[in-house]
């Protein structure tokens, strides 16, 4: 059992990953430190299957100790204390356009 969490102070101000995810509302997802259980982690994982169909909202779905754990959106960002404002959607093989980040 044991807690993890991403040290932010260790992140510079040259490297803009804490207020990106301070301006997407996704800094409690990093600041997670209640205990976990590693077997049961691996085997929620490991059993872990997408059951949505891709015209229908997004759920997952596992089994942990035979018990059945069905999780969609809604649920997630209420378990992870996130927005749930939808599914962001990135275009793939685009940089973000931040002000001061340059991709080269």
């Amino acid at each position: 059992m044991g807690g993890r969490n991403i040290d932010l102070d260790f992140c510079s101000s040259e490297f803009s990953f804490v207020s990106w995810l301070d301006d997407l509302h996704l800094l409690p997802l990093v600041r997670i430190s209640d205990p976990f259980y590693i077997k049961l982690v691996k085997e929620f994982y490991s059993n872990l299957r997408m059951v949505s169909s891709p015209n229908e909202e997004f759920a997952l779905s596992s089994s942990v100790k035979g018990e059945r754990i069905y999780l969609n959106a809604r649920i997630l960002a209420s378990i992870l204390h996130i927005p749930h404002t939808g599914l962001y959607v990135f275009e793939h093989k685009k940089w973000p356009e931040v002000e001061g980040f340059h991709p080269n």
